[in-house]
Formats: C-alpha cells, sequence, structure tokens
C-alpha cells in the first residue's frame, strides 16, 4: 500500500474518509497522509515476568502457548501485505524477551525484510545491552521501555525510586543507535509524578526520544476497576506542560481521533538538570506545511539527525 496525499480521493482509504466524515482529517492530520496505520502489535507470546495490577491482558492470558514462528511469519507478511512498507511493527506481548532469543533475532529480521520498521516493546528485565545490539544488528529501530508502580517490582516504593530502573535500562541502550522510548501507565495513586516524569526524560533527552503517558484503561485484569473520572486528557496535557515548564501545542500533530491520543514535540535544550524544553510545534501552520510537503518522504527513525534533515 502506498503512502497517500492530499490529492488522494476520500474513498481511496477508510480510515481517511472516516475522519473527514467527522470532520478530522485537518491539514493537522497525519492519518494516511504519511501513513496508512499508526502501528500493529504483533504479540510473539503471551507469558510475562510481571503481574501487573492493570495489565490489560486477561488472568488467563499466560495459559496461551507461543504461536509456532511459522505463524509469527505469516503474520508478518500478513502485516506487510495489509499496510504496506514503513509500517511500525510493535514486537510485544507479553514480554517478547521470554521469547526464544534465536527466534527474536529472526522475528526481527522477517519485519525489516518487508521494509517495515520493528519495535521492541518491553519491561526490560531480560533486555539486556547484549540482546539490545543483537537485534539492533538485525534491523531494530525502536526499543521501548514500560516502568512504573503498576508492575510491582519488589524493592522500589515510588515513581521517583524506580527512576533508578529507567537510568540502567537508558545506560543498556545507549550508542547502539536505538531510538528508545518509555511507557508509563498512570493511574490515581502516581497521576501526581507526571510533572517529576516529565522532568526526568528531558533530562535524559539526549537517549530519550519518545515518552508515552498511557492512562490507565478499563480492560484486561485491572484491579481498580474502571478509570476515574478525574483523569482526563486535559489533567494529563496540563501536568506534562507543567513538568516541561512551558506550554505546548497539542493540536499541531494529529495521529488519528484526538480522543485517543494527544501528542505534543518540545525540543531540548542543555542535559541534565539545566534542560530546558521548548515548544517545536508552535507554529501550527508550518508542521502544517511541513506535513503536506514532505508526505511521500521515508523518515528514517534510526538515524535523528538524518530524520531531521
Amino acid at each position: 500500500m502506498t503512502i497517500l496525499d492530499d490529492v488522494c480521493k476520500p474513498a481511496a482509504h477508510p480510515l481517511r474518509a472516516a475522519l473527514q466524515r467527522y470532520g478530522l482529517f485537518t491539514p493537522h492530520q497525519a492519518a494516511t497522509r504519511r501513513w496508512s496505520i499508526g502501528c500493529v502489535s504483533l504479540e510473539v507470546t503471551q507469558r510475562c515476568n510481571l503481574d501487573c495490577s492493570l495489565c490489560y491482558l486477561s488472568e488467563h492470558s499466560e495459559a496461551v502457548q507461543d504461536f509456532p514462528l511459522e505463524e509469527i511469519y505469516r503474520r508478518i507478511d500478513m502485516i506487510a501485505l495489509q499496510y504496506g512498507k514503513d509500517c511500525d511493527v510493535q514486537v510485544s506481548g507479553g514480554d517478547p524477551t521470554l521469547r526464544d532469543h534465536d527466534e527474536l533475532e529472526l522475528i526481527v529480521r522477517r519485519i525489516v525484510q518487508h521494509g517495515m520498521r520493528a519495535s521492541l516493546f518491553t519491561n526490560g528485565i531480560l533486555a539486556s545491552r547484549a540482546l539490545l545490539a543483537r537485534l539492533r544488528a538485525a534491523g531494530l529501530t525502536d526499543v521501548a521501555f514500560h516502568v512504573d508502580m503498576t508492575q510491582e517490582r519488589k524493592g522500589y516504593a515510588s515513581e521517583t525510586e524506580l527512576n533508578a530502573i529507567r537510568l540502567e535500562y537508558i545506560e543498556r541502550a545507549r550508542g547502539l543507535g536505538l531510538s528508545v522510548f518509555f511507557n508509563t501507565t498512570i493511574y490515581d495513586s502516581n497521576v501526581d509524578d507526571v510533572p517529576m516524569l516529565t522532568r526526568f526524560f528531558a533530562e535524559q533527552s539526549d537517549v530519550v526520544r519518545l515518552v508515552s503517558f498511557q492512562m490507565q484503561a478499563d480492560t484486561g485484569r485491572g484491579l481498580l476497576g474502571a478509570r476515574p473520572g478525574a483523569l482526563t486528557q486535559a489533567r494529563m496535557m496540563g501536568l506534562i506542560e507543567q513538568g516541561a515548564h512551558n506550554a505546548l501545542n497539542w493540536d499541531a500533530l494529529l495521529g488519528g481521533h484526538p480522543h485517543c491520543n494527544r501528542y505534543a514535540t518540545a525540543l531540548v535544550l542543555g542535559r541534565g538538570a539545566q534542560a530546558k524544553m521548548h515548544d517545536l510545534f508552535e507554529d501550527g501552520t508550518f508542521i502544517a506545511r511541513a506535513m503536506r510537503e514532505t508526505a511521500q518522504v521515508s523518515v528514517p527513525r534510526h538515524n535523528p539527525w538524518l530524520a531531521t534533515w
């Protein structure tokens, strides 16, 4: 499937047609302009070495046996046929590092052979530097570490204390040429830590490229029931801006339906405690023009300087 541009007819892509129907296909909408779909999650195992209190999987998920490698290949081939080159494929689980590491490398290679981008989504426990280097050599583009208090890691009583684990993971990936992401589940007990975490990740921006704050989902084996009404996008955006010490433009770039996700980009100047965050997308008009004029450009995410150019 080719990447669509502004001259495509609405009927050419069902997602674009739906966005237009609800008035969401604006000059700031990236969906179907730069990519046909945001990402695909490829679950290669349901096994995990943690028991998160807000896991989106069911209580019985770990009873599901791993699919054989041939079935994983079939699914990768199907993803490539459906969504085409440059699709982001998230190798996830469970925790994918519990899969045989020879097979995990082969899975990454299969994704890359189709011209798609492979990302590893892991809690990091078994994601050693040696494994990350091996997967990078196979073509892995991103690694996303999930660290937060819902995982109930022994010996860590707060999100601040968990920063020690985050720093360890950052050092494991440093210099490997991987884009490093962090996923944080936000719920009642850690929502007030969002400004602190925003500052922490800004201070590590020489390695960390993207940070995702994911509000509690009302699915799986979550022990806390439904998401509290006070946990809203508006509150989250305000807390992130509080940590950034700056206002951010949350409307300059849309990645689908704004009720599903909101996105802002900060340019971080300085290192460590001296890091200052500036709204990179303050000029929304420029960003809309940039998206329009680069719709056919494949962005090499493994090389931030080349991607910026």
